[in-house]
């Protein structure tokens, strides 16, 4: 893989919630990733996340709006669209639509996303899920 700048790599990553490629997931994230939103501590632990998104979320689509980069950090900002199809944090399938932003914060070393602090909008989506 040719070097790619820290907001590549982030743009990279997100590509997947679109591709469903979860393999290329290794060409981003370092093996000793940590989310410190979610108990994750590896980029299987990632890869199982994502799979798991997809189950609930099988056609997610992500739009990036913004990539603020500062030293080795990269703020992402951008909008999530679904349909909930599967079982999400024990709500079965609704067939809803919804629609979000989301926030997140990825740290880069040596071309791989090492840590992310991420903030997407559980209660805005379970309302969009239930119909409220």
């Amino acid at each position: 893989m040719a070097d790619l700048t820290n907001k590549e790599i982030v743009a990279g990553f997100f590509e997947i919630y679109n591709t469903k490629d979860y393999e290329a997931i290794h060409q981003y994230f370092a093996p000793d990733y940590i989310d410190h939103g979610l108990p994750l501590q590896s980029v299987e632990a990632a890869i199982k996340i994502l799979k798991l998104i997809h189950q609930s979320f099988p056609d997610i689509h992500v739009v990036i709006d913004e990539l603020i980069e500062e030293n080795n950090k990269v703020v992402f900002r951008g909008r999530f669209s679904a349909t909930h199809l599967g079982e999400f944090v024990g709500i079965e399938p609704t067939g809803e639509k919804v629609e979000f932003e989301a926030l997140e914060i990825f740290k880069i070393e040596n071309q791989k996303i090492t840590e992310s602090w991420g903030y997407w909008p559980l209660s805005t989506i379970i309302n969009q899920i239930r119909g409220d």
